[in-house]
């Protein structure tokens, strides 16, 4: 393969390193002399040796998984602190995280007694102690259980149980993370979060010590990181950023994140490049051209072609296009490599690091 960066096959998924390195630095430098640490997000680039570029950073408690093959791939990878920010429920999981849990640190979310009673049982065989986070629901509508007393009862039925060790709750301000005015998102992150904070004083009371509370994202995470309870940022997209967050967040963070493909047809009035949503996440709307704001993109959905409107454009067959997503998450997840590279000089290949567990 061509080192630079123009030679390379598209459609493909490239990383601007000094970009992506200066939003790293800038996560970093928030929580610098503060209480609360970072614990970046693994979900959203996937690439374990981008994971420890994340980590030498400083200022991290360690990493976020939102599965559990994301948490081999960490294992595996030599991050020794991970937190599951989700349910791990049947036999098969369970016993793998159990495994996992006697090469690092291992913290999982959990919402129901019933898979605390599980995990307990198979980490008090192995001679093991799972530290949980009880998630709670503070406006996601997603898993979790509803703040208040019903954490509490759980919290209580948790302490009797030998093998498991309660350390704290996960509460996800997501439904925030979405709203474009910066003060009314602001808001309405703190006042979610507020529900978490609660809850844990409420715990406190009742003899339950509650050490963590992990959450937030990239859209919240300068309001919500700033209260004083709040411990662990959950903050994942900040490192690679796509046109949707950019312009929420402003400049926060920019966008290192881009396909890129190559011009395969022209008109008078449009073009055609060779990525589509097999290559590009559109849940968030359809990509845009970098460097070229008055291009549009009026329908997106073909899987290998994307149609763009731009009267009076000057390309021609051949030429190459940075296309930036609307979802960076989704976007590196359709991607086995990331090409990083530095100016128009390849840098490195960092491969995609999930997959079924095999057997060597």
């Amino acid at each position: 393969m061509s080192p630079y960066l123009y030679d390379l096959l598209t459609p493909a998924l490239i990383l601007d390193w000094p970009i992506a390195q200066q939003n790293i630095e800038r996560a970093a430098s928030f929580v610098e002399n503060k209480q609360v640490r970072l614990r970046p997000h693994f979900k959203n680039h996937k690439r374990v040796a981008l994971a420890h570029k994340q980590l030498a950073a400083g200022g991290c408690a360690g990493m976020t998984a939102a599965t559990i093959f994301e948490a081999i791939a960490l294992v595996d990878g030599g991050i020794e602190d991970i937190l599951i920010a989700n349910q791990v429920v049947n036999a098969t999981s369970i016993n793998l995280l159990i495994e996992l849990a006697k090469r690092a640190n291992l913290r999982v979310a959990i919402d129901n007694i019933e898979n605390a009673k599980a995990m307990a049982e198979v980490a008090k065989i192995h001679g093991l102690e799972i530290g949980v986070l009880i998630e709670v629901d503070i406006g996601m509508g997603r898993c979790g259980i509803a703040p208040g007393e019903a954490v509490v009862n759980l919290a209580k039925q948790i302490s009797l149980l030998e093998g498991i060790r309660f350390d704290g709750l996960q509460a996800y301000e997501g439904h925030a993370v979405g709203i474009l005015d910066t003060d009314e998102r602001e808001s309405v992150a703190i006042s979610s979060m507020q529900k978490a904070i609660n809850t844990k004083k409420q715990l406190e009371i009742a003899g339950h010590e509650c050490r963590i509370i992990s959450g937030a994202g990239t859209g919240s995470f300068r309001a919500t990181g700033k209260l004083e309870d709040v411990s662990e940022l959950q903050i994942g997209s900040y490192v690679t950023m796509d046109w949707s967050y950019k312009e929420r967040i402003g400049d926060q963070f920019d966008v290192a994140l881009t396909v890129l493909a190559n011009v395969i047809s022209v008109s008078e009035n449009n073009l055609v490049l060779n990525a589509g949503c097999k290559s590009i996440g559109h849940e968030m709307g359809p990509p845009k051209l970098r460097d070229y704001p008055l291009a549009e993109i009026p329908t997106f959905g073909s899987e290998e072609h994307t149609t763009v409107n731009f009267p009076g454009h000057k390309f021609k067959v051949g030429d190459f296009i940075h296309m930036i997503p609307s979802h960076c998450c989704m976007t590196c997840s359709l991607h086995q490599d990331m090409l990083v590279f530095e100016g128009e000089r390849i840098i490195d290949i960092w491969p995609a690091a999930i997959g079924y567990p095999r057997k060597n």
